[in-house]
């Protein structure tokens, strides 16, 4: 067996609509796209019959061992009866900020491992009993998510590439606070998703980046009002939008050059914590 390497993007939910509750679980359908922030997994050949995850990079705040990329390599080992191996993720997509870093993780070993032991077994069941959106991030690109996020319709023919800038926040926001916060609203669902989706399909750009929305982004600012002042001074420079629960917000153009000229202007607030990015 030799080494390999596996490279999964971050997202960014373009529209987040909750459409209500069932079973317990907030449900949602999504538009999404990858972007190009990767977090790298790299698999080695191990003669133990163990399986071994360290990190490398943006740390996770946790043990290694304790981590939902731990916990899906041990899943796979047993399900499949596969042998040891050392995996190393190097970690770029910053955590805690709505842009999938953990379900990136997630993806990267179950991906790596299946081709790593020449495993051609579906492994989208493992996906979901840890992510509710790790499924979408074994393929990524233009999708919907819907339910929890788990079900996964991935969009064919839209080849528009958007650019980004993408502040990241100090601290998260959990998810579950967030959806409590929702809830607390007592909004009418009013989905977005189908609009924006016919919208980009169209190449309809202008109207397109007018309807993108984000249920999330009111109680999330609540919990973290930093969310609502990035925001703010987003929307002076272009459409902004909070990805995911929170806590990074993002600005989105049609051109690289719109975006890099808006960066010129935002680094001097942001430094370190603004990013450029583009849909891949």
């Amino acid at each position: 067996m030799r080494k390999i390497k596996i490279k999964i993007p971050a997202k960014v939910n373009l529209t987040l609509d909750v459409s209500g509750i069932k079973d317990g679980y907030h449900e949602i359908e999504s538009l999404v796209a990858s972007i190009n922030l990767y977090d790298t997994v790299i698999i080695k050949p191990r003669k133990e019959n163990v399986i071994t995850v360290n990190f490398s990079g943006v740390p996770i705040g946790l043990n290694a061992k304790k981590s939902n990329a731990h916990l899906a390599a041990e899943m796979f080992k047993k399900e499949f009866g596969v042998g040891g191996a050392d995996i190393t993720i190097k970690r770029d997509i910053p955590v805690a900020a709505g842009l999938g870093g953990s379900s990136a993780d997630i993806a990267g070993v179950l991906k790596g491992l299946s081709k790593f032991f020449g495993v051609n077994r579906d492994v989208t069941f493992i996906a979901n009993n840890l992510g509710s959106d790790v499924s979408y991030m074994l393929n990524g690109g233009y999708a919907v998510m819907k339910g929890r996020g788990e079900k996964v319709e991935y969009i064919q023919g839209v080849k528009r590439t958007f650019y980004l800038l993408i502040v990241v926040g100090r601290k998260g926001v959990s998810a579950g606070e967030s959806y409590t916060g929702y809830d607390k609203l007592d909004k009418k669902p009013d989905k977005i998703t189908p609009v924006a989706l016919k919208l980009l399909q169209d190449d309809d750009v202008d109207n397109f980046l007018k309807v993108l929305k984000n249920d999330l982004y009111l109680s999330s600012s609540e919990i973290l009002p930093e969310i609502r002042d990035t925001a703010e001074r987003l929307s002076e420079y272009g459409t902004a939008l909070m990805t995911g629960s929170g806590s990074a917000v993002y600005c989105i153009y049609k051109t690289k050059k719109e975006r890099d000229s808006a960066y010129d202007f935002l680094r001097i607030f942001y430094g370190d914590r603004l990013l450029k990015a583009q849909t891949v």
